[in-house]
């Protein structure tokens, strides 16, 4: 575990972050504020325009299956993000390079390049692992609007749909305040 989340997940979860709606900060904005980032990750990898736009593509199709993630959202909201973000994943998946792998260790999958594209390959790999070993729908974005981090939920029945205390203290203290008012119009 990195911080709570399982190791294969850290990176994707770092790459869902990238954008940061209560900063208002976007890691995806510039080839030069993508390479910083890959930086801070370890990776010092050259960036190319088109690396930019296909990663800011996966990143866009990867929060929208994260936010799908939320089975318990509130009454009258719908559960599925609309859109076909599965198909979107599938065909930005296609493009990258990627393979099983079969060694002493396991079976795996793994990039077969470097640079952007390997980077965003060990990304697509870890989603598929975290798919088959069932931790795939922990890894949520959070409810608030305000917020929409990404955050892996470590509840015991994988139920949490804000990612800390204070964004489920805003909204349980929205809700309270909301019945008050409906509480005294009836009055």
């Amino acid at each position: 575990m990195v911080g709570g989340v399982p190791e294969q997940l850290a990176l994707v979860e770092a790459f869902a972050n990238t954008v940061d709606v209560e900063e208002g900060t976007d890691e995806l904005t510039s080839v030069e504020r993508f390479g910083r980032w890959l930086s801070a990750q370890g990776r010092d990898e050259p960036v190319a325009p088109a690396d930019l736009d296909l990663a800011w593509q996966l990143r866009a199709a990867l929060r929208l299956e994260l936010s799908s993630h939320d089975t318990e959202a509130p009454a009258g909201e719908p559960t599925e993000v609309p859109g076909d973000h599965r198909a979107e994943l599938d065909r930005l998946a296609e493009g990258l390079p990627l393979r099983a792998r079969f060694t002493d260790g396991g079976v795996g999958l793994a990039p077969t390049a470097g640079g952007v594209p390997g980077l965003l390959a060990e990304i697509v790999a870890a989603m598929v692992l975290a798919e088959r070993d069932g931790t795939w729908a922990r890894l949520k974005i959070c409810r608030e609007d305000s917020c929409r981090w990404t955050y892996y939920d470590r509840s015991k029945n994988s139920s949490k749909c804000w990612c800390g205390a204070s964004c489920g203290n805003r909204n349980k203290t929205r809700a309270y305040r909301q019945r008050r008012v409906v509480g005294s119009a009836r009055a």
